[in-house]
Parts: C-alpha cells; structure tokens; sequence
C-alpha cells in the first residue's frame, strides 16, 4: 500500500510540473518566472492540466487517508491492495483521457477511481468490524 501512496502522490507532482511546463511554454521563461500578475488566458491545454489537477484534489485526500488507516489498522488484504492499484491507475488514465479529450472514457476513468475508494472503504471497515 506504502508504494501506491507514493505513486499517488508522484502523479500529483507530475501534473504540478506538467503544469509548470504548459505555463512557461505559453508566456515564455520570463513572464513564468515573474509575479504573474498578467497572465492570458490558458491555452486549452493548460485548461485541462488545471481542471485534472482540480479533479485530483478532490479524491486524492481520501485514497491517502483511507490507504494510511489501512497500513495503521493491518487492514491490507488483496482486495484493499487490488483496490488501490485500480485507483491509481485510473487517476492516470482520467488525466490521460482529460488532456486528448476523449469521452466517455475520462468519466469512466472517473468512476473506476471512486469506486476503488468504496472497496477500500469497505475493506477497512471490513477489519475494523471483524477485528
């Protein structure tokens, strides 16, 4: 589970540099490196990165919570393991989706990643209950 948290949170910090990248490739070095005060529009692109982003705060503190509860309460088992790979793979694939723009399949990825967080849910409370 220790390494799917970290994976987690190396796609996070993926798309934070994607995003830097997206940035200094529309206003150039100087103005990225700047106070920023004046930045145009963001391309399309640039667009999407920030909303995956946006996206990814939402479930991202609810996999780390539930996959810490889970090594601190032994709760491990395939399936919670299972669970948590589907969920980061699917994040991958929703940023994937997100920046070709191809839907459905973003909304499908979306909803492999929510589901994964109920099955490690279930899985947790699953231990806690049946000690």
């Amino acid at each position: 589970m220790v390494w799917l948290l970290l994976a987690s949170l190396a796609l996070l910090f993926f798309i934070a540099i994607m995003i830097g990248g997206l940035v200094t490739k529309q206003v150039g070095t100087e103005a990225q490196t700047g106070p920023r005060d004046e930045l145009p529009p963001p391309t399309i692109e640039l667009g999407r990165a920030r909303r995956a982003l946006a996206n990814l705060y939402e479930s991202l503190p609810i996999f780390l919570t539930l996959g810490i509860l889970i090594i601190i309460y032994s709760a491990e088992t395939t399936v919670t393991f299972v669970a948590g790979l589907v969920f980061v793979v699917a994040r991958i694939a929703h940023l994937y989706f997100y920046m070709r723009a191809i839907s459905p399949a973003r909304s499908y990825a979306y909803l492999a990643g929510m589901l994964a967080l109920f099955v490690m849910a279930g899985g947790l409370i699953w231990r806690l209950i049946a000690g």
